[in-house]
């Protein structure tokens, strides 16, 4: 095979790139770097490789290195040519993803057993073939252009979709998007996809392609490079794009979590990645002595700590150093051991054993057992010592590890399990006057001092800057009743002070007052009528829901009672543990059967209003209050929980987790997660939380701040539109006034699209609010301006100026009470381009007519781009008129007459795209070999669409299925029927999936066109 790297190390920019291509340069000359090591390929040098633009396989690279990598179970051209044939028909990522990280198990001969065919080299880093190339040309559905694609060993591994930050609006989000697209209309360029990026000069974000933009993630860490942290863009591509890094995630870190019967990729985040990364380090030198291989690893809750710990159990069980380890994964609490059970299990996680009893345990852990055991730290207690006989390859990893120190568990569990590593996992910080967590964790230095923790914490603040977990808000509620610190004794003296003396006696100690005060007939009702109303005003509206923590189960009682009475029984369920020795009859009508509550907390995380089909029965996501005392505090992950209602004193460690219950991502709107708090907690909240300030970090912040930001950003939006020539008086030439502000200033439209969306989220947040009434016509004015926005140059996203999911229930009601949507309407109509939209614009202002044109030719050119690469030179052209425009050296009338041919030129080009189907067939063919008559064009044509009805049927282009056979018949057609046309020669194949590319963008309809 030729060595196509360039010798010199560079390649000529200028023949590769233009102005608006300067991203792809940038990444490209990084992965050419000797530091990263790729070799770059242009589509011109890999079409020998694949003639055929529906085949994303180099097919000759990859029949290479499958010989060179398996020289003993390759012995021959059909055995490789079996393995190639299993890989083309497999459309599985997942499967896909197995055989790049093991092999492919194949059986050659019935004499013979199964082996495994290797795709990838992991032992030798240049043994494969590591590939970088430009717009890679991909047939499917539609015909696209990929950015950039990274390949080993002529398979497709990654795919980039480079964007302009320096444009009007696009920016990663838009690359995201756009491979969104390309999952489902070039699908075959994904089978084998590891991940994919979105990026821009600054910023480079990773994900899974159709998943929602809050999924994907920035990877923050360089290393093994090193790299200035400030320039993020850099820091992710050294760090994703490192060969061993790549290889590294293939092998360990891609997972496929199934859970209610949905299967979703999760590839690892950074700091996950570091923490196992930094485990193995310790774990696998079994020559320290057991002190050093240790550390406690901090992951704030809701950044996927559980996780972490599952990559870590999974790479520890596959390092060949470790000689199969018994890995011990160590819970405090059944219900966190379920969550771990779920979590396993989903992702596929083998040899996992789920310790029984202690006997059980023991049994496991003298009798040699190797894999993967699960455990609460319970089953220890009374363990004889040395039951693993000191091994060294014993690995102890604790989720929660302060709280396995309570009593003599830990010292049954580490005399147990002497000579084993130990590895401590906390989602919060360690608490001041904590001295044990560290001691039975932390690694010991050289100079006898304990590490506090190993490697770089990955804080609330990390998370909160990363966007993995949402910032969460506190407000005070129902003040009066407030029972934190000294409020206990105000609110005491105010409802029993009029008591006997011997009755306010029997009430002294303070938990009697707090009892009494805390179930007091009028609190409860005061409270509930409060989180009642809250739930229907802010939490219902954009379908969150909520969960109330009380103090005990006779408070969950009576709340529960109350609150069902105010929202109805089906919308409010208690939660609690049972212990029907101690429970009166009343409480233990609350309970559920282990069944019921695990199906319960699985419906819990559905919308209450959804109408899909398949949760049409289950009747639990009609659930939007959860009512608790101490079941799901900790290890409960619902992203649809926004509310948490608060009347129980919590301290440190209990607090952080509880609240953390509400900061995890939903959706867009889901802009914070919500802390009411009736106990009176936040007011004193450095009382309730004994940690180090430096490590404390943004834990919560008062509910004024949100107030706060919505009128900072509202004023920032407000102010890109001056006064002096945008009035706000809601006419129509104030509105074309800031359009063209929009259109014309470098960076508007992106600084509005995103304030304005910003702005939507915090006024979901607040209203009602009485706060907010001077704000809410300048809000209603940018929100007409919003809408008005969207339709004009974005209708493939907004066909009307009516209010959509998109703009939120309270945002939609406010639409409907302050914007005549059907005057807008008449306003500002929706135009066509046809031959008479010149015409309808001649009466209208010269910067009115500018505009509309703009943005007609904005949307179309970006619709029809979509769908077929000929508009692409006339989106070229509109952009050079459009920069022309926003550096002055184009306006008035010069402008306008320069849009207006751009307009007939687009025209006319629709217009060609609407021909009959036979007609543009010809064309083609002219195209081809213009010296062809017009005569045997037509007849080329006509023949072609006899091929297609004979194999298409209805609805045939929603899949590739059809293109094989089509093309292997037009290909044939032409060659036996027409030899002497010349339409075979250079390229044929691609001249064929040109033809088939026409019918399918067409939806040719047999026999029906023509």
């Amino acid at each position: 095979m030729p060595d196509l790297r360039d010798a010199s190390g560079t390649y000529t920019v200028h023949t590769l790139f233009n102005e608006e291509t300067t991203v792809e340069r940038e990444i490209i000359e990084h992965l050419k770097s000797a530091k990263l090591g790729w070799t770059w390929h242009s589509r011109e040098e890999l079409r020998q490789y694949r003639p055929d633009e529906r085949e994303v396989l180099l097919l000759p690279v990859l029949r290479e290195k499958l010989k060179e990598l398996n020289p003993t179970i390759l012995t021959d051209d059909d055995r490789v040519e079996a393995i190639i044939t299993r890989l083309r028909a497999c459309r599985d990522n997942q499967q896909w993803l197995t055989w790049l990280k093991q092999g492919v198990n194949y059986q050659f001969d019935p004499a013979e057993k199964a082996q495994d065919v290797r795709l990838i080299d992991y032992d030798d880093l240049e043994a494969n073939d590591w590939w970088v190339t430009n717009q890679f040309p991909v047939v499917g559905h539609s015909a696209r252009r990929p950015d950039i694609v990274l390949i080993v060993n002529g398979i497709p591994i990654v795919v980039i979709e480079a964007k302009t930050a320096s444009r009007a609006k696009p920016d990663w989000r838009e690359g995201a998007k756009q491979l969104g697209m390309y999952a489902e209309e070039i699908d075959q360029l994904f089978y084998t996809n590891a991940y994919s990026v979105g990026v821009n000069e600054t910023r480079m974000m990773y994900g899974v392609p159709g998943r929602r933009l809050q999924f994907w993630l920035q990877w923050r860490d360089p290393w093994p490079h090193e790299i200035d942290e400030y320039d993020e863009m850099r820091v992710s591509l050294y760090g994703l794009f490192d060969r061993n890094n790549l290889l590294d995630f293939i092998r360990h870190f891609i997972v496929f979590a199934t859970r209610d019967g949905k299967t979703e990729k999760v590839v690892v985040r950074y700091q996950q990645y570091l923490a196992v990364k930094d485990i193995l380090n310790r774990a696998t030198d079994l020559t320290l002595p057991p002190e050093k291989r240790r550390g406690l690893i901090w992951q704030t809750q809701g950044s996927g700590k559980t996780l972490t710990m599952i990559f870590a159990a999974r790479s520890l069980w596959e390092e060949p150093d470790l000689e199969q380890p018994t890995v011990i994964l160590l819970v405090d609490r059944e219900q966190l051991g379920d969550q771990m059970d779920r979590e396993l299990k989903s992702v596929g996680t083998e040899n996992v054993h789920v310790a029984a009893n202690k006997r059980d345990l023991e049994e496991m852990l003298s009798g040699d057992y190797r894999g993967v055991i699960l455990t609460t730290v319970h089953l220890f207690e009374g363990m004889p010592k040395q039951v693993t006989k000191r091994r060294a390859n014993v690995i102890v990893m604790a989720d929660e590890a302060h709280r396995t120190q309570e009593r003599e568990l830990g010292t049954y569990m580490r005399s147990a399990l002497e000579g084993a590593s130990l590895f401590g996992f906390t989602g919060t910080p360690i608490e001041n006057n904590d001295h044990n967590t560290p001691k039975a964790w932390g690694y010991v230095k050289d100079d006898g001092l304990i590490e506090r923790y190993m490697g770089r914490p990955y804080t609330v603040t990390d998370a909160l800057r990363d966007g993995v977990v949402r910032p969460i808000h506190w407000q005070p509620r129902v003040s009066d009743w407030q029972l934190h610190g000294t409020k206990l004794d105000l609110a005491f003296k105010r409802e029993f002070g009029r008591l006997p003396a011997e009755e306010q006696n029997r009430l002294t100690t303070d938990g009697a007052r707090l009892d009494a005060l805390l179930l007091h007939s009028q609190r409860i009702a005061q409270i509930t009528g409060d989180v009642a109303n809250h739930l229907t005003e802010h939490v219902r509206p954009n379908g969150f829901k909520g969960m109330l923590v009380c103090k005990d189960k006779q408070a969950v009682l009576l709340y529960t009672q109350a609150l069902r009475t105010l929202l109805g029984d089906a919308v409010v369920t208690a939660v609690i543990s049972q212990a029907p020795k101690d429970d009166s009859a009343e409480v233990q009508t609350l309970y559920l059967s282990e069944a019921k509550r695990k199906k319960l907390l699985n419906e819990f995380l559905l919308p209450a209003q959804s109408e899909l089909a398949d949760h049409q029965d289950k009747p639990y996501r009609k659930v939007e209050l959860l009512v608790v005392c101490d079941m799901l505090l900790t290890g409960f992950d619902a992203p649809i929980l926004q509310a948490l209602y608060l009347d129980k004193k919590l301290l440190n460690h209990s607090l952080l987790q509880t609240i953390a219950r509400v900061n995890r991502p939903y959706n867009e709107l889901k802009g914070h997660g919500l802390i009411l708090d009736y106990y009176g907690i936040f007011d004193h909240l450095n009382e309730a939380l004994n940690y180090r300030p430096d490590e404390m970090g943004d834990i919560a912040f008062p509910f004024d701040t949100i107030r706060e930001h919505f009128r900072k950003t509202l004023q920032q939006v407000w102010d890109l539109f001056p006064t002096e020539t945008v009035p706000r008086d809601a006419s129509h030439d104030a509105f074309i006034a800031a359009m063209k502000i929009l259109r014309d200033q470098e960076g508007a439209e992106k600084q509005f699209d995103t304030g304005y969306r910003n702005l939507r989220v915090l006024y979901e947040a607040l209203q009602p609010d009485e706060q907010l009434r001077d704000f809410v016509r300048p809000y209603a004015w940018l929100t007409k301006l919003y809408l008005l926005y969207r339709k004009k140059f974005y209708p493939d996203a907004s066909k009307s100026i009516e209010a959509t999911a998109e703009d939120a229930a309270r945002t939609r009601e406010l639409i409907r009470e302050h914007i005549d949507v059907d005057a807008l309407e008449i306003a500002f109509p929706t135009y066509v381009l046809d031959e008479h939209f010149l015409t309808k614009l001649k009466d209208k202002k010269p910067d009115a007519k500018a505009l509309e044109i703009e943005a007609m030719l904005s949307a179309e050119l970006r619709i029809r781009l979509d769908q077929d690469e000929t508009f692409r030179s006339l989106s070229e052209r509109l952009q050079r008129l459009i920069d022309e425009k926003r550096a002055g050296t184009l306006a008035g009338i010069a402008l306008i007459e320069e849009l207006e041919r751009v307009s007939e030129a687009v025209r006319a080009a629709v217009s060609e795209g609407n021909r009959p189907i036979a007609e543009q067939i010809a064309l083609k063919v002219k195209a081809r070999n213009p010296a062809i008559a017009d005569v045997q064009a037509a007849a080329i044509a006509a023949a072609t669409l006899d091929e297609a009805d004979k194999l298409c049927f209805p609805g045939w282009w929603n899949s590739s299925a059809v293109d094989p056979d089509l093309s292997r018949a037009l290909l044939f057609m032409i060659a036996t029927r027409f030899p002497a046309s010349g339409l075979l020669a250079d390229d044929a194949m691609g001249f064929i999936a040109t033809l088939v590319q026409l019918l399918r963008r067409r939806h040719y309809q047999p026999l029906q066109e023509g």
